[in-house]
């Protein structure tokens, strides 16, 4: 279970709002944020990260809390975010090459390129329907997992 902390913002019966707290990765690297991406992160600031996880434990608005998430669905999620797309670009791009050798050689080239960027769109399309269609699916939806004491980093409160 990946773990990590934020604040409860609002609830709506099962369901709370939650504001996550990022953390910069610069601490554990060797190169201790003098990389283009701990460049970047100074220059846009901290973005502000909210989420709606399933409330079991019954948060109220205000209180810190850990959210967990099961690697597997992140896993699934990641692999379907990244290499779908990725998979139907060089689909797209490889069919075009295929039906430009045959039709048009002298734009093979272009017709690739193309396809290669329809099959990009397509991907996409695809994608924003199955996060819609997935969106209701307690496998890909945090979990409040616990309360924290009342300042981030104290002990966790015990449960009866």
């Amino acid at each position: 279970m990946i773990e990590e902390t934020g604040r409860v913002i609002a609830v709506q019966g099962e369901l709370a709002e939650v504001e996550g707290q990022p953390r910069s990765g610069c601490g554990s690297c060797a190169v201790k944020g003098t990389c283009g991406t701990s460049l970047l992160a100074r220059y846009f600031g901290p973005k502000r990260l909210l989420l709606q996880a399933h409330n079991p434990i019954g948060a109220r608005p205000g209180e810190h809390v850990i959210i967990g998430l099961s690697e597997g669905s992140l896993l699934e999620a990641s692999i379907l975010a990244y290499l779908v797309p990725l998979l139907a670009m060089i689909g797209g791009a490889v069919a075009g090459v295929f039906v430009a050798e045959r039709l048009v050689p002298a734009y093979t080239q272009i017709l690739s390129a193309v396809t290669g960027l329809g099959g990009l769109v397509a991907a996409l399309t695809w994608l924003v329907g199955f996060i819609r269609a997935k969106s209701l699916d307690e496998r890909y939806r945090p979990r409040i997992l616990r309360r924290l004491g009342a300042g981030v980093g104290e002990p966790p409160e015990v449960s009866p």
